[in-house]
C-alpha cells in the first residue's frame, strides 16, 4: 500500500496520506488541494535482539546443528 508525502503550497503543513485508485490528496490543516509532491525515503533497521554467538562459535554450523559445546 503506497504512503504518499506532500508538502501544502498554501499553509506549508507536512504529512502523509494513503490514497487509493483515482483519489486526490487534500491538506488536514486547511482542506485545500495545492499540494507539493515530496520525495518518501524509508529506512531499515539491521539490528538484531538475538545475542551474538561466543568467539570461535559458528564455523561449520555447529551451533545450528547442535554440536556446539556453547548450547
Amino acid at each position: 500500500m503506497p504512503i504518499f508525502e506532500y508538502r501544502c503550497e498554501q499553509c506549508g503543513h507536512r504529512f502523509e496520506a494513503i490514497l487509493f485508485g483515482e483519489q486526490k490528496a487534500e491538506c488536514p490543516s486547511c482542506h485545500t488541494r495545492k499540494l507539493e509532491p515530496q520525495l518518501s525515503t524509508f529506512s531499515v533497521s539491521t539490528k538484531s535482539s538475538a545475542a551474538a554467538p561466543p568467539a570461535g562459535c559458528g564455523q561449520n554450523n555447529c551451533c545450528m546443528m547442535g554440536g556446539c559445546s556453547e548450547n
